[in-house]
């Protein structure tokens, strides 16, 4: 009788220390939503939360209200520093659909974005007020794109049918409000071509 394989040990210590794709996703994620320039905001966003629980924080960041969404978020070990970005960069890209932004279009987009709980003052309102100014590298979709497959892995699928609907009902706002802005009162085709594109993202 042969005797089995035996698997060096290098092997076992490498296959241990193989990093988590989920959390390799969520860093990327982070590291590009939050770039060196953003920092403060970040700090001000901890220590906004840092009295709250986790579930309290991420309802904070987000205006989801649906408890069993959130404990499945928590469960999934999403914080609130990613919470802010999966929900923000859907919009930004959305309202940089056209190519620009136009003032008349920004007014809009951020009167939206504070209807659905981005309010001034706050880290995320200031963050999308500035990417309105200056569009994010494609890097950040593309990071975001990746931390919410492996998400959609993760969570039940309620859950990621209610994250899908979220992103599609906000960046529709976001759009419409534009376009009413401007009298046009509908969805561009670009606008409605990058919709699809986030909604497509937590299919699984």
């Amino acid at each position: 009788m042969t005797a089995g394989r035996t698997i060096p040990r290098s092997s076992l210590i490498m296959s241990e220390l193989a990093p988590d794709p989920f959390e390799q996703r969520r860093r990327s994620l982070e590291e590009a939503f939050f770039k060196q320039r953003d920092q403060q905001l970040l700090a001000r966003l901890r220590a906004e939360l840092e009295a709250l629980d986790r579930r309290e924080q991420l309802a904070r960041v987000s205006g989801i209200q649906d408890t069993k969404v959130l404990d499945d978020l928590v469960r999934a070990g999403v914080g609130p520093e990613t919470l802010v970005a999966l929900r923000l960069v859907p919009l930004v890209e959305v309202a940089w659909a056209d190519g620009m932004v136009a003032q008349t279009e920004r007014t809009a987009i951020l009167n939206a974005a504070a209807a659905i709980d981005v309010h001034p003052g706050s880290p995320a309102y200031e963050l999308l007020e500035r990417w309105l100014t200056e569009r994010p590298d494609e890097q950040l979709v593309t990071a975001w794109k990746e931390y919410v497959r492996e998400l959609a892995k993760s969570l039940p699928a309620d859950s990621v049918a209610a994250m899908r609907r979220e992103t599609i009902d906000r960046c529709q706002q976001v759009a419409a409000a534009a376009g009413g802005f401007l009298g046009l009162a509908s969805i561009s085709a670009a606008e409605q071509a990058r919709i699809d594109e986030f909604a497509r993202a937590w299919e699984v």
